[in-house]
């Protein structure tokens, strides 16, 4: 089976004048979640539900537990777990920032050389990605299908807003920092879980 993939101009907010390369983007057949995942794994192997369940269970316990405790982890032959920490502010000076002002960024994971190796090679195809439009909307019609989707769905994000209105990550950026600043969205949360919300 092929993973599909379409390109995309990731784009330069300081030379959107000019021609931007293309990247190569994934995209998704779908999401399996977790009850499945150990459906899946469970006809594959033999081992019970429960079984499998109540393993990834204690490994994600272990896991926190180390991690927790400034601990690098390896999993098996997925890869090893690392926490990465983030400053409340730009800092130029150590004696300007303290403990508390120092916070969790993200969990890291960085997959091992046989793992990844195991994937190549893809069978990969070309396709028209599904969740972008080709004929973008003006900034207008931009707004009005923001606020409708808010409006059903109580929030959105960047992605979300993307491909609603099949505009580029930086018009997409550049719009809902105008909006918020308009006083029609507030931004809620940090990183890859930023969603806005009606102001």
């Amino acid at each position: 089976m092929s993973v599909y993939y379409d390109l995309y101009t990731s784009g330069n907010p300081q030379k959107h004048e000019e021609q931007q390369p293309l990247y190569a983007r994934v995209i998704p057949s779908g999401t399996i979640d977790s009850k499945k995942f150990i459906e899946m794994v469970s006809k594959a192997n033999g081992f019970s539900q429960a079984t499998i369940e109540g393993c990834l269970q204690a490994i994600t316990n272990e896991l926190q537990h180390w991690l927790s405790q400034g601990w690098t982890v390896e999993v098996g032959e997925l890869g090893h777990f690392s926490l990465s920490l983030k400053c409340e502010r730009p800092v130029m000076e150590k004696k300007e920032i303290r403990s508390p002002s120092i916070h969790l960024n993200k969990v890291n994971l960085r997959i091992n050389k046989k793992f990844r190796e195991s994937l190549e090679p893809l069978q990969l195809e070309r396709m028209e990605s599904p969740y972008r439009s080709n004929n973008n909307l003006n900034e207008d019609e931009c707004r009005t299908q923001l606020i409708q989707h808010i409006n059903e769905q109580g929030c959105i994000t960047r992605s979300d807003f993307m491909r609603l209105t099949g505009i580029s990550r930086n018009k997409a950026i550049e719009l809902l920092k105008e909006y918020q600043e308009e006083g029609i969205i507030r931004r809620y949360g940090g990183g890859k879980t930023v969603v806005y919300l009606k102001a």
